[in-house]
């Protein structure tokens, strides 16, 4: 269920519930699950790096690192290019059709060609982005927040500033993870609607249950790749349900999803990186476990506050 229903419902007027009738007992049932969740991949994510086996993958995988920006050259490249195959821009429901958009995304593409000319790509995506936030409105854009962090990383992959640019990369992709679950909470309907129309199997829940927990889930992944708990193994775990997704959702899925495959590539190859995380701001396991859980609701409850709000005003 880690499809993003805008792709499919044509759906771009519906306003979201207000928060009191989101707050359900299943909500806080589920909200209760999710934060065992996020408890328990606090409390083992150390011990389970000093296992010997998952000592010599970690190895394996930083062996990779110098490759990281080829792959993404390769990785994003692969994702322009299906998008001027299907007169798109960024995302599957953004039209290129203006003649300059198709223009932009082959200058982003063949900034990709050489290491020096990443920040010309860069600059290129990023009028893209700034274009779709114009046109289609930020409430709709924040869906697509990681392309923010594409563009940093291509302007200072070649710069003294690249150790950041993983990190940035980490917080966008996140912050749009998140944003997607949130649709899911507040605008089940389009979800519910998929359900039918696709005869997704719920395992036995409730159509109404299954839509929730899958928010549930976007939003504690998103957390986790925000403060770096489990990154490597969160990476796997997104990228199998991206695949199993695409079996149900065909070429529209494989087009909107190649990049952010890409990035769960680069984040499995990176894990916490150089960088102090957010996880590791306390060396205590009771204080790591508090900031984990108490910033995750300050997380899920703000991000919902300013998504209804800004719901609103865009149905408006």
């Amino acid at each position: 269920m880690y499809s993003h229903v805008k792709w499919f419902t044509g759906a771009g007027k519906e306003i979201p519930l207000p928060m009191a009738e989101v707050i359900t007992p299943g909500f806080l049932f589920w909200l209760g699950v999710t934060l065992v969740g996020l408890l328990v991949s606090t409390i083992f994510n150390e011990p389970l790096q000093r296992i010997k086996l998952v000592e010599r993958v970690h190895h394996f995988l930083d062996r990779l690192k110098p490759y990281e920006t080829l792959i993404l050259r390769i990785g994003l490249g692969a994702g322009l290019l299906l998008q001027l195959v299907t007169g798109t821009f960024l995302a599957p429901e953004l039209a290129a059709d203006a003649a300059w958009i198709k223009v932009v995304l082959i200058v982003a593409f063949m900034g990709l060609l050489h290491r020096r000319l990443l920040a010309v790509s860069g600059l290129a995506i990023g009028v893209l982005y700034v274009y779709a936030l114009a046109r289609y409105g930020v409430f709709h854009g924040l869906d697509y927040l990681f392309f923010a962090g594409i563009v940093y990383y291509l302007l200072v992959a070649e710069t003294r500033w690249r150790p950041t640019a993983t990190p940035v990369l980490y917080l966008f992709t996140g912050l749009s993870l998140a944003w997607v679950g949130l649709e899911k909470m507040t605008l089940p309907q389009l979800a519910y609607d998929i359900m039918h129309e696709f005869h997704i199997p719920t395992f036995g829940f409730s159509v109404e249950d299954f839509v929730l927990i899958s928010a549930f889930i976007e939003l504690g992944l998103a957390w986790t790749f925000i403060v770096g708990i489990l990154n490597r193994f969160i990476s796997i775990l997104v990228t199998l349900v991206f695949i199993t997704t695409t079996t149900v959702f065909g070429f529209t899925e494989i087009v909107g999803h190649t990049i952010v495959h890409t990035l769960l590539i680069l984040f499995l190859i990176e894990g916490e990186g150089t960088f102090v995380t957010p996880f590791r701001f306390h060396r205590s396991l009771v204080l790591r476990s508090l900031f984990v859980l108490v910033n995750f609701c300050v997380l899920l409850f703000g991000l919902m506050a300013i998504y209804i709000a800004m719901g609103h005003q865009a149905g408006a």
